[in-house]
């Protein structure tokens, strides 16, 4: 005897019945059939994720949630290395600065995160060591010694050093040139020094993405004040890698700030600790822009002061009412300068319109 799902009961030895039973079981087999059939393709596309792509790693750091995701963070990481996120150090500034914001974010289990973000390419471990050194960790000179890559060992032992600057290395103090030596001839071809050569942290292109990188991954107000230290450049004229640098920091804390109430509070709080005027002003714009979500004026603003500043040349030279009767030298000064400000120009159109080097504005388009 069997029982339908109707409820019906069905003798097979009643020969009008036999039909019936038989057809039942086809039925059966067959629902069988699609059933397992569906339980393995729905598997299948459960286990096999998507291939990663750019804009999905940047999308996942844009929205961590440390008790959500910690776990998630060295296969994410590997991810990006995998398909060359890490391959130019120019470029990798967010992945660096995530990665020390999770180190310095979790110091009790720093050495586990270390290890096991180890699973990225080997060639790519120099993005571990310098997250160590940045990490803000309370021991990582010891973690450096412990956890650093053996394939990075000179790097880490450079760090360890103090041959190579941390994000808690005082800046340089700036050398300013009197009026005096700018308009010697003689200064203009001299030999630098070698301290002098070397460009300060901050004003390297890439450490915005190190800072909001480590923002997104601890939520410390401790990148975003190093950020604010660079907002008096904004109003540089003199450097077009310091005017460059103050605009963009101004720039993207306004655009991030206008869609994250937590980050305007805190730049809020940040205003009334601002003992410099120049810093108080530029943040102060910032904030507006942000609470009125007028970003856009922001960036025409750093475009026609990055414009100038190619055009005319440094401010200080224009300061100097003699700059024009100095001689012919001066026009070839003129060219070297006009070229080096071009090259670096040339590139502040993407960067201030939406195309920084690894991204960074993509990040603005989440919450």
């Amino acid at each position: 005897m069997r029982l339908l799902s109707s409820g019906a009961v069905i003798d097979p030895h009643n020969k009008n019945n036999a039909g019936r039973a038989s057809d039942c079981a086809i039925w059966d087999m067959r629902t069988l059939f699609v059933v397992l059939i569906t339980i393995l393709t729905v598997g299948i596309a459960v286990a096999a994720p998507a291939q990663p792509t750019k804009e999905g790693v940047l999308n996942w750091i844009n929205n961590y949630q440390p008790k959500r995701d910690l776990r998630h963070v060295p296969v994410v990481m590997k991810a990006a290395s995998d398909i060359g996120l890490m391959s130019d150090p120019d470029s990798a500034g967010m992945y660096v600065g995530f990665m020390a914001g999770v180190i310095g974010s979790n110091p009790k289990s720093a050495g586990s995160i270390v290890k096991k973000l180890t699973v990225m390419r080997e060639t790519d471990h120099w993005a571990i060591v310098r997250a160590i050194a940045y990490s803000g960790h309370p021991d990582w000179r010891g973690l450096m010694t412990r956890s650093a890559p053996k394939s990075r060992a000179v790097m880490a032992q450079r760090y360890l050093e103090g041959k190579l600057p941390t994000l808690n290395s005082p800046p340089p103090p700036e050398k300013r040139k009197s009026w005096k030596d700018r308009a010697n001839p003689t200064k203009w071809f001299a030999k630098k020094d070698k301290d002098e050569e070397e460009i300060p942290l901050d004003e390297r292109p890439e450490m915005l993405d190190v800072y909001w990188g480590y923002y997104f991954a601890s939520r410390s107000p401790r990148p975003v004040a190093r950020m604010v230290t660079m907002l008096p450049w904004a109003e540089e004229r003199d450097s077009v890698e310091k005017l460059t640098m103050g605009s963009m920091a101004k720039f993207t804390i306004a655009m991030k700030a206008s869609r994250d109430p937590k980050l305007l509070a805190l730049l809020k709080d940040l205003q009334k600790q601002q003992t410099d005027k120049k810093t108080s002003k530029q943040l102060a714009e910032a904030i507006e822009a942000a609470e009125t979500v007028e970003i856009s004026t922001l960036r025409k603003t750093a475009y026609d002061r990055l414009e100038e500043l190619k055009r005319l040349g440094p401010g200080s030279k224009r300061d100097m009412s003699m700059w024009g009767k100095i001689g012919q030298g001066v026009i070839s000064l003129g060219c070297v300068t006009a070229a080096a400000t071009g090259q670096v120009y040339l590139g502040v159109p993407c960067v201030v319109g939406g195309a920084a080097t690894s991204g960074l504005l993509y990040y603005f388009t989440g919450p």
